[in-house]
Formats: structure tokens, sequence, C-alpha cells
């Protein structure tokens, strides 16, 4: 295939992936203010009342050195995405017990999330506390395993308790990169590949977590 027929079918892709209009997605999706976020309640998504068909790709900011991300967005974008899936893990963010880090170089989440709305694409963010990813313990800090009757995506109090001080720091962090308010978090998840919610333990668990 020839790289001017490449180009040509890249851009097609492109155009049918769009909103269909010569806009940016913030300007086509915020015009007229933002009055809901996203939503799942009829045939198709919308998000702030207008139809929307994602287009999602998987870029784990604490996987690429910082410099990185502004290059892999936009090829991300030019291939016709809309929304970037994240994680956040846990024990890159408290390392030792209390001492966070959301700022240093690849960690900090906060210029990551304003790299994606720059490059003109949503966030879907998955927040844990486990988040699998092929990643060490799932994204839980090895101290937690301090504790000998540590048990892990249970509803074991000294377990909630780590996890709602993590909630607590990371839910602040985001708070203001929601889309309603102005950002580029249309959806957010908790867990990932739990397997089922089959007694009154995880029911517990998942109860606490939303």
């Amino acid at each position: 295939m020839n790289i001017c027929l490449t180009l040509c079918l890249v851009f097609a892709v492109f155009c049918a992936q769009s909103n269909g209009a010569e806009q940016t997605n913030y300007e086509y999706y915020t015009s007229g203010g933002i009055k809901s976020g996203l939503r799942a309640d009829s045939v198709d998504f919308t998000l702030n009342g207008k139809k929307i068909t994602l287009f999602s790709g998987s870029l784990h900011y604490f996987r690429l050195p910082k410099d990185y991300w502004k290059d892999r967005l936009l090829k991300f974008r030019a291939a016709g995405l809309n929304t970037v899936q994240t994680y956040s893990p846990w024990n890159l963010h408290e390392e030792t017990p209390d001492h966070w880090d959301f700022e240093t170089g690849y960690l900090n989440l906060k210029d990551f999330l304003e790299a994606v709305k720059a490059a003109d694409m949503f966030v879907m963010y998955r927040i844990g506390p486990y988040m699998c990813g092929e990643w060490d313990l799932g994204g839980y800090p090895s101290w937690l395993l301090r504790d000998p009757n540590m048990k892990f995506r249970s509803n074991y109090k000294p377990h909630l308790d780590a996890t709602e001080k993590y909630y607590k720091k990371i839910l602040d962090i985001i708070n203001d990169y929601q889309f309603t308010k102005g950002g580029p978090i249309i959806a957010m998840q908790f867990e990932n590949e739990f397997g089922g919610i089959h007694n009154d333990n995880d029911k517990q668990y998942f109860q606490f977590m939303k």
C-alpha cells in the first residue's frame, strides 16, 4: 500500500470517527454550556445531550516518560480516537505509607489529564484500588502486607481504611477534571476484573467503593 493511499485511509477513519463537524471535540460537546456528562440511558451514549461513540485506547501515563505523552496522544487522535483509558497505580503514588507523589515526572496525574484534553480527547479513568494491568500486586502497595491478616479486594477493615485514604487523596486531585467542570474525565471505573459479586463480603466491598 503506497503512502498516499495510507494517509487517505487514515484521514477517512478520522473523519468517520469525529463528531461530524469542523469543530474540536470540546467545542462540539460543550457548545451551549455543559449541562450533563456521559449518560447511558438511551440507545446511544450521550455526552452533554449529544450522541457520542467512544473510540478509546489505553495509555498508562506511568509506563511512559512524560516527554513522550504529547507524541503518543497526538498519534491516538490522528488514528481517530476520542477517548483515552488509564489506570492509577496506588503503589507508585504511595510507595511508603503517607508519602504521596502525584507530581514527579511521569507520576504527574494532573499534567497527564491536561495533556489529554489538549490533544482533544476525553478520559475514562480507572481508580483501583486493584487495577490488574499486569502490574505488581495489581497496584496495591506492598507495605500493606506488613499486616499478616491483610485481605486485598475485601471488606477487611484495615484494607478499607487504607483504600479510603487513597481514594480521598486521588479524588481530591481529579475532582476539578470532571467533564461537568470543564475537564476531560467522562467516566470512572473502580476495581477491575473482579470475577463476580458472590457474597456479603463482596457486596460490602463494592458498596464501599461506590
